[in-house]
């Protein structure tokens, strides 16, 4: 049999690991980036002065919501001598360059060049008319395509009354790089995700006045708790084998422990597990202190210098940024690929109707890698999606009738609209362990409880315990996810694991594992 061409769109995290899996089983990959360098959102641009426009989304002092060691690949480890627990974009971005570099990615990349059309031909193949800068369009054949390029590209920005006669400024946070330009202006902020927080909490130091305007509020949670990363309260443990409505008591506990109350103005009705809630250290603190003043309201309406409140209150203000979130748009693929219109369970345009949130019942050499929400890290879950991906593609995995998919993907839908707060951010919500394992279980690749405790009885049972107490108690790094199945690297994961279960760093056992790995 024919080895299979894949073509990949987009050079950011979910692009690059795509790439790596897909070499991995054997394909003929190709991945085309539109810039002139890979890292997707987390290479720092400053829009277009003229335009405004700009590809990334990035600010100059963002920070990661997800801490070093559960942030990674599962396979190439953040150096904890190199990254501190919670990093900026330049060191993410300097993580992604050494992954492609250490497996050999860059020869496989088609830079500057943008991909105009996917289109499934009557064979089922797809043809793709590609372009690089400075060159004509090229029209290529595939059997595959991987959507990889995000769904942060393009602003959903609100159209309210009166918008065309505010005399400030309106922006989307899209734009936004630092806070400089806003220095002794009034602002109003519109929403509540991580956007709207951390610019919020940047502000504070420049602008003379910081409104947010939030109709529902939302949870906010530290970066850390009683001294440790929030993300060890969130374990297998907590994320598998407590039912969900008691692990949710158990975290609004622990986090009103911790930080007390959140204020009336902003504390949700819903609980913690049923919307994606906000990371950030400050933002409770400015509240309560009055550096950032919150309105539990919608906008009314604009007026020539204020805004008018769905409560009656007038903010005077001078400049309003958007922090309204992202469409979900490919302009290379028919929206049909991904969409179905008139979807009666989640309404909104921003739904995927697709099988595991990856691949369309419809078309089935498609796969999307990295349009999920979750509150945890994007990288190994995209890692995760195309492990099980390129697995289809050599027959690995066998997907299941389109009848039985699309069932799923209304199952799964209806579960969202039952466990989540229904909104545009919340079409393509996963809890990070259950959904990798529910793609990584076809690769036989899952870590549970009876698996680790066999090798109590078939290895060295101190190293085996420390492997059940980092996977099940530690914090939750992908590298379990290469202890067993098809591309397992047990040495490594296992390394990892007990490393991280020590508090201690790389050693050079695991440095050695690390650079014996395959060079594609």
């Amino acid at each position: 049999m024919a080895t299979k061409k894949v073509a990949i769109i987009g050079g950011g995290p979910s692009g690059l690991t795509t790439l790596k899996q897909c070499l991995a089983e054997g394909l003929d990959a190709v991945l085309f980036e539109v810039r002139g360098g890979i890292g997707g959102q987390w290479r720092y641009e400053d829009p277009n002065p003229e335009t405004d426009d700009a590809i990334s989304s990035i600010y100059e002092g963002v920070i990661l919501n997800s801490t070093r060691d559960t942030s990674g690949f599962s396979d190439f480890p953040i150096d904890p001598a190199q990254y501190p627990e919670y990093f900026g974009h330049r060191r993410m971005l300097n993580y992604l360059e050494k992954y492609a570099e250490h497996f050999g990615l860059g020869k496989y990349m088609r830079l500057n060049t943008k991909v105009m059309s996917c289109n499934q031909r009557p064979d089922g193949r797809w043809t793709v008319v590609h372009q690089e800068k400075g060159a004509d369009q090229v029209t290529s054949e595939y059997d595959a395509i991987f959507a990889c390029s995000g769904h942060n590209s393009y602003p959903s920005t609100p159209v309210f009354e009166g918008m065309s006669s505010f005399q400030g400024d309106i922006l989307h946070s899209h734009v936004y790089r630092r806070p400089a330009r806003f220095d002794g202006k009034k602002v109003a902020l519109i929403g509540f995700g991580s956007s709207a927080v951390d610019l919020a909490c940047e502000l504070v130091s420049v602008a003379k006045e910081v409104h947010m305007i939030t109709r529902r509020g939302g949870w906010v949670i530290p970066r850390f708790v009683l001294g440790q990363p929030v993300e060890l309260y969130d374990n297998r443990i907590a994320e598998t084998l407590i039912p969900g409505g008691l692990s949710q008591w158990i975290q609004t506990k622990i986090l009103n422990f911790a930080i007390g109350e959140h204020p009336e103005v902003i504390k949700p009705h819903h609980g913690i597990m049923e919307a994606n809630p906000t990371v950030h250290s400050n933002l409770i603190e400015y509240i309560k202190v009055g550096k950032i003043h919150a309105h539990r309201a919608g906008v009314k309406q604009f007026n020539e210098t204020s805004l008018v409140l769905t409560n009656d209150t007038v903010l005077d203000v001078d400049t309003v940024i958007c922090c309204t979130g992202y469409n979900m748009d490919m302009p290379y693929l028919s929206k049909e690929t991904y969409h179905v219109e008139g979807n009666p369970i989640l309404k909104s345009p921003n739904t995927l109707d697709l099988y595991k949130l990856v691949v369309s019942p419809r078309f089935t050499n498609l796969f999307f890698i990295g349009y999920v929400e979750l509150p945890g890290p994007l990288l190994p879950v995209a890692e995760a999606q195309a492990r099980w991906a390129s697995a289809i593609l050599t027959g690995r995995v066998k997907l299941p009738s389109m009848d039985e998919m699309n069932r799923q993907v209304k199952e799964y839908q209806e579960e969202l609209v039952r466990t989540m707060v229904v909104s545009d951010r919340h079409t393509a919500t996963v809890r990070f362990l259950p959904y990798c394992d529910s793609l990584l279980a076809d690769l036989d690749a899952n870590p549970t409880i009876v698996r680790l405790l066999h090798k109590l009885f078939t290895s060295n049972p101190f190293r085996a315990f420390s492997l059940l107490k980092a996977v099940y108690f530690g914090v939750n790094s992908p590298a379990q996810y290469r202890l067993f199945g098809h591309g397992q690297k047990e040495e490594l994961a296992a390394a990892t694991l007990v490393r991280l279960n020590a508090g201690t760093g790389i050693s050079v056992k695991e440095k050695e594992l690390i650079d014996g790995q395959v060079r594609y």
